[in-house]
């Protein structure tokens, strides 16, 4: 599953927006809460930290460990939630004198439906918030 935006901005402006994690509960609407968030030195891999995130109307914790991360163009993350593991990509680059930030996820289970437990349409549309708060913050921001 994977979703992108286009964004009048700045790279660098973008990137500090995303990896400023302690902070998204302020621009984006699905996440009310981040805990031992990373800061610029510790977006490395293997550091953990977790977030809370609106999910049907639930605020739902995820904890994550980061498995890559490459400043100004990609952080990839691992978690994993009622059996379901999930591997999720924020990419960023340059296109046509704008930002395309890509969101993409990957769930795999050996026990759920992965379309019980994470229905498309719900994962669909909190990502398709959280670009869209994205983009906002990063535009006004300076």
């Amino acid at each position: 599953m994977s979703s992108s935006v286009l964004v009048d901005a700045p790279t660098k402006r973008v990137w500090r927006v995303i990896s400023d994690a302690a902070r998204w509960p302020e621009w984006a609407e699905v996440c009310t809460r981040v805990w031992d968030s990373p800061d610029e030195q510790t977006w490395k891999p293997d550091h953990k930290f977790g977030f809370m995130l609106k999910m049907a109307g639930k605020d739902v914790p995820f904890s994550v460990t980061i498995s890559r991360v490459k400043p100004e163009k990609f952080i990839d993350w691992k978690s994993t939630k009622f059996t379901v593991t999930a591997v999720r990509t924020i990419s960023v680059e340059f296109e046509n004198g704008r930002c395309k930030v890509t969101d993409s996820k990957h769930f795999s289970s050996y026990l759920l439906p992965i379309r019980l437990a994470y229905p498309r349409k719900v994962i669909h549309r909190m990502t398709e918030s959280w670009l869209s708060d994205l983009k906002q913050e990063a535009e006004l921001s300076e």
